[in-house]
């Protein structure tokens, strides 16, 4: 039997990127995968082709179970509405993947610069309302299915952050509230047997940026399906709740664990 057969997981984000890479991978392993966003056939975002509908069926024809649902989570009403579909058809929900993010510079507005004052406040809510609010948002209704079974994975997809300013000060604020939040969840939770953890990945090869040609100047990539793996490894530790509360890097997690990327390498972590 696979590792994560008959499991429930929600993965937000999902119709492409990291969301993406971690539905396929929680597919593989057996998983049932309600996968989430708002791109779906006929109506996408930010001019992508990628959809839900189409993640859904990769985690399907990996072995899971795919189930695409349109939500904007953004919007309570629409997590609400989320949330109550699962407990009607499962009762319950064993891993939250939180990987909904708006603040990817590729689909923002342009501002004058790259300086805060200088930056259209659509990029404050691109990164703050549809990154850690979103978060906070998603993970509160969730955590009453997993209250009640006495157990669950809450997996916040972030960036580490060291003692410098990464990216610019927006996303930079975005990251450290996430980091925060799952240090502040993981306290709250530990008496419920929640485990709350934040994921770093590096400089991922993701649909954007493989389109764009950019990349790292030392060479440091990795698949979306590495931070999924990461994930997976998360998902199979029944010792998973010492981890609580901390922010690690998918490499970091990769030596633990002993994952690799798909061709076999364990990349180093990408810390630009």
């Amino acid at each position: 039997m696979k590792s994560l057969q008959g499991k429930i997981a929600v993965v937000t984000g999902a119709s492409r990127g990291a969301g993406r890479g971690i539905a396929f991978e929680l597919g593989s392993a057996g998983a049932t995968v309600y996968v989430t966003g708002r791109s779906v056939k006929g109506a996408t975002t930010d001019n992508r082709s990628e959809t839900i509908e189409e993640t859904a069926d990769g985690v399907t024809s990996r072995g899971g179970k795919g189930i695409a649902i349109r939500c904007d989570h953004t919007w309570e009403q629409d997590v609400r509405n989320l949330f109550e579909q699962i407990e009607r058809e499962h009762g319950r929900i064993d891993i939250l993947v939180n990987s909904v993010f708006g603040g990817s510079e590729s689909s923002l507005p342009r501002g004058n610069g790259r300086h805060f004052w200088e930056r259209p406040l659509e990029h404050w809510d691109a990164m703050m309302v549809a990154g850690p609010q979103a978060y906070l948002l998603t993970t509160r209704y969730a955590v009453p299915l997993m209250k009640q079974q006495g157990k669950g994975l809450i997996v916040n997809i972030t960036f580490f952050i060291k003692e410098k300013i990464a990216g610019n000060l927006y996303y930079d604020l975005a990251m450290n509230a996430i980091n925060r939040m799952t240090l502040g969840m993981a306290k709250e939770l530990k008496d419920f047997n929640v485990s709350t953890v934040a994921v770093c990945p590096g400089w991922m090869k993701t649909e954007r940026v493989i389109d764009s040609g950019f990349g790292p100047e030392d060479g440091t990539t990795e698949t979306t399906a590495y931070v999924g793996r990461a994930v997976v490894a998360l998902a199979t530790d029944p010792t998973v709740l010492e981890l609580s509360g901390d922010a690690i890097m998918v490499a970091e997690l990769a030596r633990k664990y002993g994952f690799t990327d798909v061709d076999g390498t364990q990349p180093l972590p990408f810390e630009g």
